[in-house]
């Protein structure tokens, strides 16, 4: 057994140093992991204004947001994307009059800026269909979202 004192010696000062550097590295790992832990990565599914594909974006939002974390992932859905070359889902002016969920299903309702066509825009039940699937593979309870425009069902499929 090595006392204290002998620890510290000179003979054994390289292992008392990566001691203390394995140990600070611990340290830091879990202290990032905890201040890591204010945020949820989020995949946010665009459509390419060039080809008609999909543009994946990744973005950390913050945990327990005051209006709820699907409201609060859906309002950044439909403020767009932050990469160039994307396509709104909705026209901008569009915003979220309420949002709730029962049963593993999502009621959503939007205000009627959705009907406004304009550029940059993808055809309405295209936007709806990519807004439920965004939300479906972020909130692995909702199984079903019925989207409402002022009240009113938007589309059956």
């Amino acid at each position: 057994m090595i006392s204290v004192k002998t620890f510290f010696s000179r003979e054994y000062r390289a292992h008392t140093i990566i001691l203390i550097g394995i140990f600070a590295i611990f340290l830091f790992s879990l202290l990032s992991f905890l201040i890591g832990q204010k945020s949820h990565r989020r995949i946010f599914i665009f459509p390419s204004a060039d080809d008609g594909q999909y543009i994946i974006e990744y973005r950390n939002l913050a945990k327990n947001p005051h209006q709820g974390d699907i409201n609060y992932f859906v309002d950044e859905l439909l403020l767009g994307s932050t990469i160039e070359r994307t396509k709104f889902i909705f026209t901008p002016e569009t915003k979220v009059l309420s949002c709730f969920s029962r049963d593993n299903v999502l009621y959503l309702n939007l205000s009627s800026d959705l009907l406004a066509m304009g550029d940059g825009v993808v055809e309405i039940k295209d936007g709806i269909n990519l807004l439920k699937e965004n939300v479906k593979k972020n909130f692995s309870k909702i199984d079903e979202v019925e989207v409402f425009v002022n009240g009113k069902i938007a589309f059956d499929n």
